[in-house]
């Protein structure tokens, strides 16, 4: 266990080992368990957590301020038209360096900002970079365009819990393209996720569509890090194939990082049969189950049989974002 990551940024898990993903893990399930004992231990006691949200999100801003009051601090709500940021005269860096002074911690969603900037593939990602680069305090990364570390760190929690300590790596998890209507989509979850499996020796299948490919600077190296711990990462491009045998069908919509908008729209007109459906838990293994970070689209998604059936564990899911960050910001922040 890793018991020194006071001040470190939670900005990529590339920058997190195994032992330290243990770690957070391991703190999440003591936190879950001490709250369903009605504890709540103050570890962040009049600490202040920043929250600048470029692009709305109910569970990433209601898990992080109930985690802040949870431990005994306060988190502060900002969106860029509410701040200099949103008018051009205060840069990034002038951002970072005068919010450090004031807070305790800094979390920043930046998947796009409609209206104000039009952040192509990568932006977002150098953004936090930049803050980190200049920031007195640590700076949490609540999904960018490249990746979505609490939301992955949450899923393998929920996977932990559902099929045991060890035994959710032994588990086959599908993540599944779907023809959502959110065509801009991040690929920030199957990005952390082919790294948290090959950190951890999990065995993950992507499944998407031909040129819907992802960003190889991440699946790359997730493979290389499956070699060292014994997990895999294998790349599809047939839903069928990707259900098979399959313990988790983790339906996930993304844009394309490399294609055009108008491509992107065009191909979809075709593939709306990339859906999650009852059918395909027929292929899968006996204990599989559905999950979805949400915002879902029933029936484009996955049909709402499945949604809604007993095989969907998206809420339990949905909980386990507050555990995450509760136990990513008491080992950063405390």
């Amino acid at each position: 266990m890793n018991t020194n990551m006071r001040g470190r940024h939670f900005v990529s898990l590339k920058e997190y080992s195994r032992e330290d993903l243990e770690t957070i893990l391991n703190v999440g399930f003591d936190l879950k368990a001490r709250l369903a004992v009605g504890e709540r231990p103050h570890l962040l006691a009049d600490k202040v957590l920043g929250m600048l949200f470029c692009y709305a999100s109910t569970r990433t801003r209601v898990a992080f301020e109930t985690a802040m009051d949870h431990l005994g601090g306060h988190a502060q709500y900002y969106a860029p038209e509410q701040m200099q940021l949103g008018t051009g005269r205060d840069t990034w860096v002038d951002t970072a360096h005068v919010l450090s002074r004031f807070l305790d911690g800094i979390m920043i969603r930046l998947v796009k900002v409609p209206g104000v900037w039009d952040l192509k593939y990568g932006e977002g990602h150098q953004i936090l970079n930049t803050l980190t680069a200049h920031s007195r305090v640590p700076v949490v990364n609540a999904c960018d365009d490249q990746e979505h570390p609490c939301q992955v760190m949450a899923d393998v929690m929920t996977l932990r819990e559902r099929f045991g300590h060890e035994g959710y790596k032994k588990k086959k998890v599908s993540i599944i393209w779907v023809c959502s209507t959110k065509g801009s989509a991040p690929t920030g979850i199957p990005h952390d996720m082919a790294l948290v499996a090959g950190r951890l020796g999990m065995q993950v299948t992507i499944a998407y569509p031909e040129g819907f490919d992802l960003d190889p600077q991440y699946i790359d190296e997730g493979m290389r890090l499956a070699k060292e711990s014994g997990g895999t990462i294998e790349i599809v491009h047939d839903i069928n194939q990707a259900v098979k045998d399959a313990s988790v069908l983790y339906a996930k919509g993304w844009g394309a990082p490399f294609m055009s908008t108008e491509e992107d729209a065009k191909r979809r007109k075709s593939l709306k049969h990339w859906r999650i459906e009852k059918k395909h838990f027929d292929l899968a293994a006996e204990d599989a189950v559905f999950m979805n970070a949400m915002p879902l689209e029933r029936d484009v998604d996955a049909t709402s049989e499945v949604v809604d059936g007993p095989r969907s564990i998206m809420y339990d899911q949905a909980e386990n974002r507050l555990h995450a960050q509760k136990a990513i910001l008491s080992l950063i922040m405390g």
